[in-house]
Order: structure tokens, then sequence, then C-alpha cells
């Protein structure tokens, strides 16, 4: 019911298409309007223009009505955001068994990596005095 050509509306140069070069693949993008080529055309006329605007209209109230569930689903069906996987199999699971502390590779690709030790912080010790916490 958004084609224009039911009300006998014809429309040339509203896209263009690019070529994607990461991908390869073809992609379309709008052209300005002041670039389009728009022609009555009576014969392909098939939906009265009252009708036409009616439904337009309707169109809009729906979509502000539940513009948030719209929103919703959107957001429910949009791709999770990929978060780049550990460097090492072992990372987060390597703790020293006296303090708890987790250990970590040092170092740069191509080079060694070294192990290094991350310790908790030391609990607070009470003051000789009695004072304090």
């Amino acid at each position: 019911m958004n084609n224009e050509l039911y009300i006998g509306r014809l429309i040339w140069n509203r896209m263009r298409y690019i070529k994607d070069p990461s991908t390869g693949k073809r992609v379309s993008r709008l052209n300005p309007e002041s670039e389009w080529i728009i022609k009555d055309v009576s014969e392909l006329h098939i939906i009265d223009v009252q009708l036409w605007q009616a439904v337009r209209e309707r169109q809009g109230e729906i979509a502000a009505k539940y513009a948030n569930v719209t929103e919703a689903v959107r957001m429910h069906h949009k791709p999770p955001e990929r978060h780049a996987p550990p460097k090492s199999l072992l990372s987060g699971l390597v703790f020293c068994g006296c303090c708890g502390g987790s250990y970590s590779l040092r170092g740069v690709a191509g080079q060694d990596l070294n192990l290094r030790l991350t310790p908790p912080p030391l609990p607070h010790a009470p003051a000789a005095d009695g004072a304090g916490s």
C-alpha cells in the first residue's frame, strides 16, 4: 500500500547503487528528492487518492501508537555486541594458591610472554592503640 505507482505516480532516479569496498556487494543509497524524476501516469492509477491519503494517515497513527513496541522489537532483534575473545585459553582461570590473586600474561605479540601476579588488596590491620576500625 506504500507504492506510489498505485495512485499513478511513477518515480525515477530514487535510488543509486554503489559497491561496498569491504564486502564487494552492491548496496542501495537514496538520492536526494531534488534529483527524483516524478511523472503522473493515469493509466497505472488503481487506488483513489482519498483512500491513499486515509491509509497513510492511519499508518502514521498506528506507528505513533506502537512506537515503543516497535523500538523494543528492533532492540530485541539487534545482534549482540561482539567482545574480543581472551588472548589466552587460561585467562581468568589461574589464581595464586596463597593469596588468591589472579595471574595474567604480559608481553607483546611475537615476543616471550611472562606470567604476572596481581595480588588482592591487603586487609586493613587494626591500629595498635585500639583507635579506628
